[in-house]
């Protein structure tokens, strides 16, 4: 039960963001916990982290995510600082596998505090960017509510060395990509745009691998496969455009996340 009440009110307090501290310009280096207050870092605990890609959610623009690491494993060397605002209040830190609002405890990331981000690849999670400004801040999702604004200049704090990548680009270097829904299916076109160009209905089940990205689609080559991951008996490859994205800029494929995509 005390386990729950810290969640809930964790959750209140990153929908609201009412913490009140000391405004910090997005030049400066928020101070960090001293070292006697400082927890030691922590791998997260994945059962309490929500994969966002696999819900319903909006995932913004792109996503927040080191070049490497496992799942969300590399948050245990990850520094950064939270803020409430583009260059508004210093409110907090995602410190080495913990959440730290200031003036309060620290939360562990998936046993203390539930944490929502989404997959980037079969192996990596980042945080979804909702919002990105010219002047370098991010607004990123980190509960499936919650939501905080960093700068691109402290995202190597620590050894994360985090990036922010687009979602085009990001499915442009994907090995393969995938129907964001087990049960979607999409029509492979000739053209990158609608009309009398349909050459098949693609299942989720397909292997897809991009060629190129332009504009909200995507040309692709298909592979039909079969439940073991095998090429279908019989099937043969196909190569088209798939709609990247939908008229309002979700997602309708994302980075190749399942077994068969390895």
């Amino acid at each position: 039960m005390r386990r729950f009440k810290k969640i809930v009110a964790l959750t209140c307090l990153a929908a609201g963001l009412t913490l009140m501290s000391e405004s910090v310009s997005a030049q400066d280096v928020a101070k960090p916990p001293a070292p006697a207050e400082a927890p030691a870092a922590v791998s997260p605990v994945m059962t309490g982290i929500v994969d966002l890609a696999t819900a319903d959610s909006p995932l913004g623009l792109g996503h927040v995510a080191p070049q490497r690491g496992t799942e969300a494993s590399w948050l245990a060397a990850t520094e950064l600082p939270l803020f409430s605002t583009p260059n508004g209040d210093h409110w907090g830190w995602l410190w080495r596998g913990w959440l730290i609002p200031n003036g309060q405890g620290a939360y562990a990331i998936g046993r203390d505090a539930s944490f929502a981000m989404v997959g980037v690849d079969s192996s990596r999670l980042g945080f979804p960017v909702l919002a990105a400004r010219d002047d370098g801040w991010l607004q990123i999702q980190y509960t499936t509510e919650g939501s905080a604004w960093v700068h691109q200049t402290h995202l190597r704090q620590g050894t994360g060395d985090l990036r922010f990548v687009s979602w085009e680009d990001s499915l442009a270097a994907a090995a393969t990509v995938e129907m964001r829904h087990g049960d979607d299916s999409q029509v492979l076109r000739s053209q990158p745009e609608r009309g009398r160009n349909v050459l098949s209905l693609i299942s989720a089940s397909s292997l897809i691998e991009p060629l190129e990205v332009q504009n909200g689609w995507m040309r692709v080559r298909v592979t039909p496969l079969a439940s073991d991951c095998r090429a279908l008996a019989g099937a043969t490859q196909e190569e088209g455009w798939l709609r990247w994205k939908d008229s309002e800029g979700e997602l309708l494929l994302v980075p190749g996340r399942t077994a068969c995509a390895d």
